[in-house]
């Protein structure tokens, strides 16, 4: 959702001449390794209508943000943009993050804040903009993240940089068998159908079919809410050139509740210290999200997104032992009634993950895991959901491969 938000972007605003609020979403993506993170930050440089990618290591101050150099030929000193300056209006992706030098980091305060470079050298005096979304990934500083460290403690950044960015994701590698199960058929399944000579097989499957006359069935087979590449492309230049949302008083008064509930949490718990640009950054995701779906005013499931995504990109930051204790507090900016059924399921996949481990544990492996129902309602009562009915007949149950045994009161999951 962070990256999605910050292809949108939120609305630039100039209340007076010298004075610019910008509109752009800066994410920052810490994980473990081999948990896509370059490759999120490839599909967004293929995505985007303007991206320029870079490294932290092949990365430095002058090539991220404006160089002076000599011309060879006419003896004259001329000034080159950076990364940062050719990503203006755009998105800038910065990978390995962490591997940069601290002095390349601090040439980028500015950049990141204002949108603006500032140059006084070889007698030239300029300031170039850089109004453009700040991507960046980096590992932690002990190869994987260890939650029992908070966020500061898990990367070797300081706080200035930190706050400059609006949303903080952590990418954690935790053994889920569900997932596992249904990551490695998509790799298994996408490397068979990238091969040589299954895409040759395709093509001509395609040509016979069209010969046919079936490319409207090929067609009508797409799931119609997955859009390809091009079109989402197409999709983010309409929404950014067409609709400027605007806000009302009455949203501006949740986000005001909101900041400071997390301002009180973050002093008590010493974690990420919460700033006014955080509050900023709530404001630039809800104008995000209501770009997202075309509409001119940003309305209140907007700001529940904003807000969600703020509190959850809070706790993730948090120590391991002080997660449990804020999601709890927090759980009312968390939870709404759209997320029932993804919540139901995160608890049904930990009871499957428990399971797992308890089989383990007695030698008994078996492809099949049966949870009995009132194990799962205990849990949901525990969150003030006491009706798990539609979520047993929804696709999200089904189609995360859960049957339900109605006779015997369990749910069956088959690898």
């Amino acid at each position: 959702m962070a990256l999605a938000l910050a292809l949108f972007s939120g609305v630039e605003k100039q209340p007076t001449d010298s004075h610019r609020l910008r509109g752009d979403i800066n994410v920052l993506l810490l994980g473990d390794p081999g948990t896509a993170k370059s490759q999120f930050l490839k599909y967004v440089e293929k995505t985007a209508t303007r991206a320029v990618y870079t490294t932290g290591k092949g990365a430095s101050a002058v090539g991220l943000t404006a160089g002076v150099h000599k011309d060879p030929v006419t003896k004259e000193w001329t000034l080159e943009g950076g990364a940062l300056v050719l990503a203006d209006k755009g998105v800038c992706l910065i990978d390995e993050f962490d591997k940069m030098n601290d002095q390349d980091r601090v040439s980028i305060h500015e950049a990141m804040e204002q949108q603006s470079i500032s140059i006084s050298k070889a007698g030239i005096v300029a300031q170039l903009q850089a109004r453009c979304s700040v991507i960046a990934a980096a590992n932690p500083t002990e190869g994987r993240y260890d939650p029992s460290r908070t966020f500061a403690e898990n990367i070797n950044l300081s706080d200035p940089i930190l706050s400059r960015f609006d949303v903080l994701c952590v990418v954690r590698d935790i053994v889920d068998p569900v997932q596992d199960q249904r990551l490695a058929e998509f790799v298994v399944g996408s490397h068979a159908a990238s091969h040589p000579e299954a895409v040759e097989e395709a093509e001509a499957a395609a040509e016979e079919a069209a010969a046919n006359g079936q490319r409207q069935q090929q067609q009508n087979n797409k799931d119609p809410d997955i859009l390809d590449q091009d079109t989402l492309r197409k999709y983010i230049t309409y929404a950014k050139q067409q609709y400027k949302p605007a806000m009302s008083q009455t949203e501006f008064g949740s986000l005001q509740q909101v900041y400071a509930r997390l301002r009180k949490e973050s002093y008590r718990s010493g974690g990420l210290p919460i700033a006014v640009r955080h509050l900023e950054s709530m404001i630039r995701m809800s104008e995000a999200h209501a770009r997202m779906h075309l509409r001119d005013r940003v309305t209140q499931e907007d700001v529940n997104v904003a807000i969600r995504v703020m509190v959850e990109s809070f706790i993730s930051t948090q120590k391991y032992s002080q997660q449990r204790e804020l999601q709890r507090q927090l759980r009312q900016f968390i939870v709404t009634g759209a997320d029932f059924h993804q919540l139901l399921l995160h608890l049904l996949r930990e009871l499957v993950r428990e399971e797992r481990n308890n089989m383990r544990l007695l030698g008994q492996m078996d492809d099949e895991i049966q949870i009995p129902t009132r194990c799962l309602e205990d849990k949901a009562r525990e969150i003030n959901i006491t009706d798990c009915a539609d979520f047993y007949s929804s696709n999200t149950f089904m189609g995360a491969g859960f049957m339900l045994d109605r006779s015997a009161r369990t749910i069956v999951y088959s690898n």
